[in-house]
């Protein structure tokens, strides 16, 4: 059942977005400080989200 939500690639996803949104960011210093506030919600709630898809993963199976 976990192949058929592909909690693994949904997690693996939502990683390689962060990363990619954090060296975005990184990338305009004019930016980082204007957004730093909505990019530190942004990730607070993609973490809870990691961490819970995380967390159901065993009832999946």
């Amino acid at each position: 059942m976990a192949a058929r939500f592909a909690t693994n690639q949904v997690t693996a996803d939502i990683d390689a977005a962060m990363t990619q949104l954090k060296d975005a960011m990184d990338q305009m210093p004019f930016a980082k400080h204007r957004f730093i506030g909505k990019f530190n919600k942004v990730t607070t709630a993609m973490g809870h989200l990691s961490v819970a898809l995380e967390d159901v993963k065993p009832y999946l199976d």
